[in-house]
């Protein structure tokens, strides 16, 4: 995008395909999400603001997951 935002989508997860082969319900893992990209794009750039766009316990879509990265002016 060109207005310092990245789109990032998960297209295919293990971790949900191997739960749903196990006939499992999605591992709800918006809130591990939210710490572990937020503190990995902190650590590049602490501008860098993270939203999550969709992740379960969401109800999947086309993509598993999608997260926004925003660089946030200085």
């Amino acid at each position: 995008m060109d207005d310092g935002t990245l789109l990032f989508k998960m297209i295919e997860c293990r971790v949900q395909a191997a739960r749903k082969r196990k006939n499992l319900l999605p591992f709800p893992c918006k809130p591990v999400g939210l710490v572990e990209f937020g503190k990995f794009a902190k650590t590049i750039d602490p501008r860098i603001k993270t939203s999550v766009v969709l992740c379960p316990p969401d109800a999947v879509t086309d993509f598993y997951c999608g997260w926004k990265f925003t660089l946030e002016a200085p």
